[in-house]
């Protein structure tokens, strides 16, 4: 009895430690807060997929301004306490989404993500599954 109560314990633990983020999650919606106080926002525009060696892919479209954006790329990603780093091993991508993203909110079907891009500009991220 102690041997499958441990068991459990132990299935529990490492289950509950599994990060969150290895899945493909649809991005919902993409918001931009520029310095202006102008906002845009683009609704379900694709696909982001996190996999356990670190590394994934993009496959999304999206407008930002009236500018068209297309992202059909691969990246590496670093999980912390807190945060998600994205990082293109090409130095020619200049993806928006490259880069530091804070989690706001951390569900197991839904996540919200913040950033900035140095010019007083925040995105926003909402993802799901």
């Amino acid at each position: 009895m102690k041997t499958k109560l441990l068991l459990l314990l132990v299935s529990i633990s490492l289950f509950s430690c599994a990060p969150n983020l290895v899945n493909q999650w649809n991005i919902d919606k993409y918001e931009v807060i520029n310095s202006k106080g102008q906002n845009t926002t683009s609704q379900n525009i694709g696909t982001i997929e996190f996999k356990k060696n670190g590394t994934g892919s993009k496959n999304i479209n999206y407008n930002v301004f009236q500018n068209d954006f297309k992202d059909e790329s691969g990246f590496n990603y670093e999980m912390k306490e807190g945060y998600v780093i994205i990082k293109s091993g090409d130095k020619k991508d200049k993806s928006a989404l490259n880069k530091t993203w804070i989690i706001v909110s951390d569900k197991s079907k839904k996540q919200v993500w913040k950033s900035t891009d140095g010019s007083d500009n925040v995105q926003i991220l909402e993802l799901s599954r």
